[in-house]
């Protein structure tokens, strides 16, 4: 049975069993995407979990979120040497799957004084925008399966999935599993 109508029919059941409308309840649904936990053992084998590396999975597939002082120098958007094996592995990974990725900047506190940028969001816009730009000229990614974004500081780490400290600064590898197209 198709994804889609399976999601469907969930979300008809869970109408119809819960009674009267009521506003005050939220219906947390778990889908078994083995897609995604596909991609979480692959990437799991290059980048391990360690301190500044977090694997989250969602809805719209996985993230991998990293800690952004790996990437980057306080107020700067050159990407650092020492990182570049860290996109290096995450684009071989990449290259393997059949998605498309969003590349997702965090720099809520990162020093907007120490660059030439007037906010965080501008900064992690253009933060984001070289990562990406590393992904397609030195990966040799398909640029119409990778998209950036820049957040600054307006979707903390700790107000959307749990405390974690120093994660708001972060970058967020998403790996889609649904079809998308730019």
């Amino acid at each position: 049975m198709n994804y889609l109508i399976k999601v469907s029919l969930l979300l008809l059941i869970m109408l119809f069993c819960s009674g009267a409308a009521d506003d005050s309840r939220i219906a947390v649904i778990t889908i078994n995407k083995p897609e995604v936990d596909r991609m979480e053992k692959l990437f799991k084998a290059a980048i391990p979990v360690n301190e500044g590396v977090i694997y989250t999975k969602v809805p719209r597939g996985l993230i991998v979120s990293i800690n952004e002082q790996y990437f980057f120098d306080r107020g700067a958007i050159k990407i650092k040497q020492s990182s570049l094996p860290i996109l290096d592995s995450i684009i071989s990974v990449f290259k393997t799957l059949d998605t498309y990725c969003v590349i997702e900047d965090h720099s809520d506190t990162d020093g907007v004084n120490d660059s030439r940028y007037k906010s965080n969001w501008e900064l992690s816009i253009a933060r984001s925008t070289n990562i990406v730009q590393y992904f397609i000229r030195y990966g040799c990614v398909d640029p119409d399966k990778i998209f950036g974004f820049g957040f600054g500081e307006f979707m903390p780490f700790k107000d959307n999935v749990s405390e974690k400290a120093g994660m708001d600064n972060r970058i967020d590898f998403v790996f889609i599993d649904y079809e998308a197209r730019r």
